[in-house]
């Protein structure tokens, strides 16, 4: 039997740390959303929901890296310092830890949406849509960061800047998605109610 409660709990961790990922307040130079708080709440989800998915277990240290370096980056901004390009490779490494660990768990939430949905749904393919205009959008946004610019440094902020909003767009219709799968979860009005 499906423990109704546990989905319920992972999937709102899953909406939230996606929220934490991707909406970011600063005072000064120090993030008060940290996103590695988002990564923390993803490996809860990816824990809880493992029983549901197994491979989701493969995304754990994955989500550990990727909470690691946000702390870490986290940690910097409090000396005003940043880790972007102190260490290209290591960049580059964090860049598609993140591509594949969003793929993947997107995947698996389209899978158990699969699972779940009434007949009639048509949650699965959504989420699958939004999870590859995301990552396709992850991909370019680092590739225009990571290209040397020259003399189109100028236009070359100009979409980064317009790619970056488009992501929070898509991000806003994955934990959407995200919130609408939880609800399948949802217990019942007088389910826990003892029968008199």
């Amino acid at each position: 039997m499906t423990d109704r409660k546990n989905l319920y709990r992972c999937l709102s961790n899953a909406a939230w740390g996606y929220f934490l990922l991707h909406f970011d307040v600063n005072l000064g130079t120090v993030s008060i959303l940290p996103a590695f708080a988002g990564y923390l709440l993803l490996f809860s989800a990816v824990s809880g929901l493992s029983e549901e998915r197994r491979d989701l277990v493969l995304l754990r240290p994955l989500c550990i890296l990727l909470a690691v370096w946000n702390g870490l980056e986290w940690l910097l901004s409090w000396a005003g310092a940043d880790a972007d390009g102190l260490f290209p490779p290591l960049d580059i490494v964090v860049m598609v830890t993140g591509l594949y660990f969003h793929f993947q768990f997107l995947t698996d939430m389209a899978a158990l949406s699969e699972t779940y949905q009434p007949e009639e749904g048509d949650l699965d393919q959504r989420l699958l849509r939004r999870r590859t205009v995301y990552i396709v959008l992850l991909t370019a946004a680092f590739v225009l960061l990571y290209l040397p610019a020259g003399r189109f440094e100028e236009q070359r902020g100009f979409a980064v800047t317009a790619l970056a909003v488009i992501l929070l767009l898509v991000a806003l219709f994955i934990m959407a998605g995200l919130f609408e799968l939880r609800g399948l979860f949802r217990e019942e009005e007088g389910e826990n109610q003892p029968s008199a």
